[in-house]
């Protein structure tokens, strides 16, 4: 017997206790009271006619104990405040992190809080987090469909590449191209926000039904055309004689056949500044792909401590996130850390503050530690890409820490900064002195 018939089990007999329970609380007369009313329902029969006798108050009785039976089976079924989701598979249950592939026909994943996930054929993708509001997809390759349920609070991230889609509640398209190494991204409903290295503007939202095509890969050049067939003239003057032809050929060279362009290696920031070109192949290779975890598969085999003193900013960063979302915290720590003691100052070490406040912020609830990192990014950075989501997680962080009024000024700066951003409608609800 598994945990599912155990539960039910448990559930039936409840409902059976609650109605013994009921029956034994009915009101029992004594026997002369009960023939008394049996020779007064026969005397009056004889006047009125048969009547059908009353089952009011066991109906009143019975239907209590059904819905107490509905109420215990809702309490089993549905997920607590703090349970973080869970999801299946066409109806299996899913794994964190293990791989889904959708081959000839979609696959969807059902959460537990409504939400779905379609794969398009050919789609390869993961689920590499969930908690109580929310979950984390990674897409490898192909299309996802996506309907997030908004609740309080939700938030969903489904990355492809080197960008990520932040969700609340909305219905949308998202396809990861690897050839072109393009996200695309079509609204049905609500709004999202795109961020990644190279997205203009940074934190970029999409409201239906926009759609975009974002890239941060240099464009690709144009293959060589060969010279068009020389075509014959219809008229003409007459041609040379032979002899001054073969002169002029034997004094003009030969052009040289072209020599094709070598490929521009992908530019890396440099320890001492300024960028330089990133070697081929390996982890580098893969993190320029977006294959993020394919590129820290290959850091662990090469070693963690040779990669930490090698690795340009944007590159730890970038490694960090993938620790992240393979759901291995420390490494990513290490990771991000690193990128701020050697690059402080830099745009990447103001970035490895921003991911070391959301970790606190999503992986512990470590609201006052969160909220140290976030201050960080915005004091290095106010205007950056980040700026908007750390404010708001800012925000976040004071009010369930219950600092009214760090929340007021926080509620006050968002709502001046970014009037329409996501956390719009919780700042103008703190601002006005909500709890």
């Amino acid at each position: 017997m598994d945990v599912r018939t155990k539960d039910v089990a448990a559930v039936g007999r409840r409902v059976a206790a609650h109605q013994d329970a009921a029956l034994d609380n009915l009101a029992r007369p004594r026997a002369a009271d009960r023939l008394q009313a049996i020779y007064r329902k026969e005397a009056a029969l004889s006047l009125r006619g048969r009547a059908a006798p009353s089952r009011r108050p066991l109906g009143f009785a019975l239907a209590a104990a059904c819905v107490a039976a509905f109420a215990l089976v809702f309490a089993f079924a549905l997920p607590g405040p703090g349970d973080p989701l869970t999801y299946r598979v066409e109806g299996s249950p899913g794994a964190v992190g293990r791989w889904v592939a959708a081959d000839a026909s979609r696959v969807g994943l059902d959460f537990s809080d409504g939400s779905r996930v379609d794969l398009a054929p050919g789609t390869r993708a993961r689920v590499t987090e969930v908690d109580p509001r929310g979950a984390g997809v990674l897409l490898e390759r192909g299309s996802l469909h996506v309907r997030v349920v908004h609740r309080d609070d939700t938030r969903w991230v489904v990355a492809g590449g080197p960008f990520e889609v932040h969700v609340i509640g909305t219905e949308f398209d998202v396809t990861w191209d690897t050839e072109a190494e393009e996200l695309a991204v079509s609204m049905v409903a609500g709004r999202v926000r795109v961020l990644g290295p190279c997205v203009e503007p940074p934190g970029r939202a999409v409201a239906a039904p926009e759609s975009v095509r974002l890239t941060c890969a240099a464009p690709r050049a144009a293959a060589p055309q060969a010279p068009p067939p020389a075509v014959a003239p219809e008229a003409g003057p007459p041609a040379e004689p032979p002899a001054l032809l073969a002169s002029a050929s034997a004094a003009a060279p030969a052009p040289a056949p072209p020599t094709p362009a070598r490929a521009k290696a992908p530019l890396v920031e440099a320890p001492s500044g300024g960028f330089v070109e990133a070697p081929t192949g390996g982890w580098r290779a893969l993190l320029v792909a977006g294959r993020l975890g394919e590129a820290l598969a290959d850091v662990e085999l090469l070693g963690i401590d040779a990669v930490l003193g090698r690795a340009s900013g944007a590159e730890l960063v970038d490694l960090g996130s993938a620790a992240r979302l393979s759901r291995k915290p420390d490494l990513a720590a290490r990771f991000y850390e690193a990128a701020r003691q050697r690059f402080a100052g830099s745009d990447a070490a103001a970035a490895a503050a921003y991911h070391l406040g959301r970790m606190a912020f999503d992986g512990r609830g470590a609201w006052a530690e969160a909220e140290r990192w976030f201050a960080v990014y915005l004091a290095e950075r106010p205007r950056g890409a980040l700026a908007p989501e750390a404010l708001g997680r800012s925000l976040e962080c004071a009010r369930n820490l219950k600092l009214h009024a760090r929340a007021r000024e926080l509620a006050a700066r968002y709502l001046a900064a970014y009037p329409n951003g996501a956390h719009a409608g919780l700042a103008a609800t703190l601002a006005g002195g909500a709890d």
